[in-house]
């Protein structure tokens, strides 16, 4: 009789028992009863819901993607799995039109909007994630120029406005959960912000790399509040609901947003760790064989490489505050990806410090001294050769100096001679050293006004 009781109680415990072996023990993917799913549809949040049943081949294949398609896009898009083996959900999963095992809906809206069936070849963690993050309605406004800001603002002047200044050329995943969370009640605009210059032209700093700026104009008004807070999913709606709510002064309010403290424990911490290991295979469609890779990446390598503070549902910007950052970072190893990038740099620099030509003398090189020939010496790169003055002045001039000397005799021009010259050129015989004269003029001035400037004339 108590054997009876035992098996009855194990058949009835059976259904729940293998719809939570379908999905690992620290799942993200929450279980739905009709309660739960009637309250899921009342929110304006788009998210992904897989009807299954214990017993499908195909349901227990899918259960590891749809962990990790789940992981990739948390906390923005809630994955969700309802058990259509149980009594008490055979109704709704009837209401939602399930004929078969695993049927996929994507609700973009909740109950606002049709849901959409998955209808890929393949129901691939990477082909679920982007199946889910492509068909989030969100209604963000992209603005490519900053100076066509400002219309805009005045444009929808009679709603608050939220604008996000953002260095990547993407709208961040958290974005557009807001704009579709927030629709109709508040507008959404992101502007590129590549190199810093809208933030500068709009009197705000260029901001780190990777870093972002929500701008919220308050209904009515052209002048925008700069957010302090942290740009973390459930604190940005969270101040947004205190906007729309009205009821505290928006500066006051901006204040207690910059005042909250970001401590992430140690299970969100393990979240980060896997979800940028797992964005990056869900990009790339798998690691397969380099488990290795996938390691590194979670055990820091890629930390920030989709986001500034990479935490789930956080975007650039506002950094977590933390009790003991200090401690933190003296407890943690550098990784060898950081490590090998350290190395490439510091080989780069010592690289660019090296001359770029070898001193003359070095490495076994000979020295060559020039004979006295009367040529100049080749100067060494980088030496610069002393000029004596009368080499300095012969280069300075553009024209050729004049031998003067009593053997370089020159005929004269018999019908140039004038009283005035002969006699200028009979005191130039009488010196014991001949002055050197440069000519002004490389071409020679006409017959009748022609002056000796240099020219001895040998007597005849």
């Amino acid at each position: 009789m108590q054997l009876q009781h035992w098996f009855a109680l194990t058949l009835a415990l059976t259904p729940s028992l293998a719809s939570a072996a379908l999905f690992s023990k620290d799942s993200l993917v929450k279980q739905l009863d009709p309660k739960g799913f009637r309250k899921v549809m009342k929110e304006n949040a788009t998210s992904v819901v897989a009807f299954v049943a214990p017993w499908c081949g195909h349901c227990q294949k899918l259960a590891p993607e749809f962990d990790k398609a789940a992981l990739g896009v948390y906390p923005m898009i809630p994955f969700y799995a309802v058990d259509c083996d149980k009594p008490n959900n055979k109704k709704l999963c009837a209401e939602q039109g399930v004929q078969g095992f695993p049927t996929l809906k994507l609700y973009p809206r909740g109950g606002q909007s049709k849901p959409l069936d998955f209808d890929g070849p393949q129901r691939s963690a990477s082909a679920l994630y982007y199946w889910a993050s492509r068909n989030i309605p969100h209604n963000v406004k992209k603005i490519y120029h900053i100076e066509d800001l400002p219309a805009w603002v005045e444009e929808n002047k009679d709603a608050p406005r939220a604008v996000l200044l953002n260095q990547g050329k993407h709208i961040p995943l958290l974005w557009q959960t807001l704009g579709n969370k927030y629709k109709g009640q508040i507008k959404f605009a992101i502007h590129r912000d590549r190199r810093g210059k809208g933030s500068e032209k709009m009197g705000l700093e260029k901001g780190e790399p990777k870093s972002s700026k929500v701008l919220l104009y308050p209904a009515g008004s052209t002048d925008f509040v700069l957010y302090s807070g942290i740009q973390k999913h459930d604190s940005l709606s969270k101040f947004f609901d205190s906007v729309l709510d009205g009821t505290v002064d928006l500066t006051e309010l901006n204040k207690q947003a910059a005042q909250e403290e970001f401590v992430p424990d140690e299970e969100l911490l393990e979240i980060e760790r896997k979800q940028e290991a797992q964005r990056m295979a869900l990009a790339h469609g798998g690691y397969s064989d380099l488990i290795d890779f996938e390691e590194a990446i979670k055990n820091g390598a890629g930390a920030d490489f989709h986001e500034k503070n990479g935490f789930p549902g956080m975007m650039g910007g506002g950094l977590p505050k933390k009790a003991d950052a200090k401690a933190e970072g003296a407890g943690k190893k550098e990784d060898p990806i950081h490590r090998i990038l350290k190395a490439q740099q510091e080989a780069e620099k010592k690289e660019r410090e090296k001359p770029k030509m070898a001193k003359t003398g070095e490495a076994g090189q000979v020295i060559f001294t020039p004979e006295a020939t009367g040529h100049p010496k080749t100067p060494v790169a980088g030496e610069t050769e002393p000029t004596s003055s009368t080499e300095a002045a012969a280069a300075a001039s553009e024209t050729p100096v004049l031998d003067t000397r009593e053997d370089a005799a020159v005929e004269p021009e018999p019908s140039s001679q004038n009283p005035s010259s002969a006699a200028h050129t009979d005191a130039l015989k009488e010196t014991s050293d001949p002055e050197i004269v440069v000519s002004s003029e490389a071409v020679p001035p006409p017959a009748e006004e022609t002056k000796t400037t240099g020219h001895v004339a040998d007597e005849l």
